[in-house]
């Protein structure tokens, strides 16, 4: 069973029994989306949602897994098994994608913390050598005489520190660099598991 035919089966008993979706979201505590997701089968309930659902569909627990009514009251203990199974692993991966999907939105954040930090670095050391270039300080400018007039000797006090300037660019460029691989890794995922 795929959640294509768990869907058509939900909607198909809900049209049946003539109720909507926001009705039978009601009896189940749930929001409206989340049933038109079961529906069309971009999600699937929680575990603890299976046994009440089927009750207010009125089907058995294994005919909802199974996306199916049974002909025959009675069941092989394998086909139980199988249908059971199948169910906890539609729960896992739908539980599995939502960390999965929160995992990456946090990855995200931490790109774009580390990119607003190397602008922000970048920026204001360009803001401040321009600031540099227009207004000098008193005490970088001397001014001595010569027989063809006065003569301006610039002096530069500061000196690059490659520590400082790591920390500036480099690390945000490696954390940038590590959260864009791994948000990348993490969505191929999220994609598996659909």
């Amino acid at each position: 069973m795929d959640n294509t035919q768990f869907g058509a089966f939900i909607a198909q008993l809900r049209k049946e029994l003539g109720l909507t979706q926001k009705e039978l979201a009601d009896k189940l505590n749930v929001t409206d989306k989340a049933v038109s997701k079961w529906e069309t089968g971009k999600g699937f309930p929680d575990m603890k949602l299976l046994e009440p659902l089927a009750q207010a569909l009125g089907v058995s627990l294994l005919e909802l897994m199974q996306g199916r009514r049974q002909e025959a009251d009675t069941l092989t203990v394998a086909e139980a098994d199988a249908a059971v199974s199948q169910a906890l692993g539609q729960s896992e991966r739908a539980v599995t994608r939502r960390y999965l999907r929160l995992f990456r939105w946090f990855l995200t954040g931490g790109c774009l913390l580390s990119l607003l930090w190397l602008f922000t670095t970048f920026f204001s050391s360009v803001w401040a050598e321009l600031v540099k270039g227009i207004y000098l300080s008193p005490a970088a400018t001397s001014i001595i005489g010569g027989a063809d007039g006065p003569t301006a000797i610039l002096t530069a006090t500061a000196t690059l520190n490659p520590l400082e300037t790591f920390f500036a660019l480099g690390v945000p460029l490696l954390l940038l660099t590590v959260f864009v691989v791994l948000a990348v890794k993490v969505w191929r995922l999220e994609k598996k598991l659909k």
